[in-house]
């Protein structure tokens, strides 16, 4: 004799249905900004009887943090008026052309390999200096 069990959703599954069942439930989200709006005026109390003012930024609770500065995937782009008979600084380098460098292909074994070779006149900048 031979009982096939038929797989069904589990525990968590149920709790998910009946509480879509029941519908968008406000109550949870309101219950997070009441208790954050306690926890703000707590600390608004406490700050003021210590003769503080609660700190609200950055700045303000850690002084010596530095922020890192935006990481630019790009070059930045630089434009020049007029086309001038030599390089100028901030145009582009006349060794890459402003690509900062290239490509290099090598080959042994009957294998063909790629990889970046940086310019050295710019410093793979791509600006001409």
């Amino acid at each position: 004799m031979s009982v096939t069990l038929t797989p069904r959703a589990g525990t968590v599954d149920d709790i998910r249905r009946e509480d879509d069942a029941r519908g968008y439930e406000r109550d949870e989200t309101d219950q997070f900004h009441r208790m954050v709006e306690r926890l703000v005026a707590v600390g608004d109390r406490r700050a003021h009887a210590a003769g503080r003012q609660a700190r609200r930024t950055l700045a303000e609770m850690a002084p010596d943090q530095t922020l890192q500065p935006v990481l630019r995937m790009t070059r930045q782009l630089t434009f020049t008026p007029t086309a001038p008979a030599g390089p100028v600084a901030g145009g582009q380098c006349s060794s890459c052309q402003g690509a900062g460098g290239k490509m290099i292909d090598t080959s042994s074994d009957g294998v063909t390999r790629q990889h970046w070779q940086s310019c050295t006149a710019c410093g793979g900048t791509g600006a001409a200096r």
